[in-house]
């Protein structure tokens, strides 16, 4: 354990990141080895901020999360946001803490803390997620857009169909994944509008959630897609097995409408 924290000093990241990666073994019942990974949060380089973050969560003691709770307090947003994903994959974590870090002026811990709050499964958190679709910062937007896919609300809804118009490519992809993730069909006509989108990621992604909840209304939209050659063909491949999945659905659903009409009325009501 000694050789392991003396290799925290070394001068080549890689020795320090692998030194910190391999301390979560230990730092659970030594304080010397909790007390290397403190400082290590604030290493420069980023993989061993990150392994040592990971290192004091997978420790699971008390100790080691009054350490991350500390470091949100640092004066560098980089241990902030480390000390943040740290928190993301502890039990037991004060998610007043978390929520405190969205209002921190730095984009990468704002992004960092909806990470954590997703991981977290705070639902405290969803209005505040579903104002940070508007923050300045592509990469917040985007974030909150992830996280609402998992904490889900229908409030989000408008602001996400709103995303679909979103300066970055990024952030409209996500809109578009949350709304098909979740089958949102009031947001129909937006995604039959990105599948015109001028990023190939997009369409590619609005043809699959066009795919999951459309009807047979979207499909001449689809085939519009079906020579797209963007992504290698696979925006194509995708509108085709949208096509195949909506023409599908509304066979399946012929077919047990007529199963059902050829059973005696009666019968038929005693198994709905």
């Amino acid at each position: 354990m000694e050789r392991l924290i003396r290799s925290l000093t070394a001068q080549q990241p890689a020795v320090r990141w692998q030194a910190a990666a391999r301390l979560a073994a230990v730092a659970r019942r030594c304080r010397d080895a909790l007390t290397a990974l403190d400082r290590a949060l604030r290493d420069e380089h980023p993989f061993v901020r990150w392994h040592a973050a990971t290192a004091l969560a997978r420790a699971r003691s008390a100790e080691a999360k009054m350490i991350l709770y500390s470091a949100l307090s640092a004066s560098s947003p980089l241990v902030q946001a480390a000390a943040l994903d740290g928190l993301a994959r502890m039990r037991g974590v004060d998610v007043s803490r978390l929520l405190h870090a969205l209002e921190n002026h730095h984009a990468l811990v704002r992004q960092s803390a909806v990470e954590a709050l997703m991981h977290q499964r705070a639902r405290a958190a969803i209005p505040r997620l579903i104002e940070l679709l508007d923050d300045p910062a592509p990469g917040v937007r985007k974030a909150a857009a992830s996280a609402l896919a998992h904490l889900w609300d229908e409030h989000a809804i408008p602001p996400l169909i709103k995303r679909l118009e979103d300066d970055s490519p990024l952030v409209r992809r996500s809109a578009v994944y949350v709304l098909g993730a979740r089958r949102v069909r009031t947001a129909l006509p937006a995604l039959v509008h990105a599948l015109d989108d001028p990023q190939p990621e997009v369409r590619y992604t609005a043809a699959w959630a066009l795919g999951r909840i459309g009807t047979p209304a979207v499909v001449p939209y689809l085939e519009n897609r079906l020579r797209d050659s963007a992504l290698d063909g696979m925006v194509a491949a995708e509108a085709a097995r949208a096509i195949t999945t909506i023409m599908c659905r509304g066979w399946r659903r012929l077919g047990c409408w007529l199963k059902r009409s050829s059973v005696p009325r009666p019968l038929a009501e005693g198994v709905r």
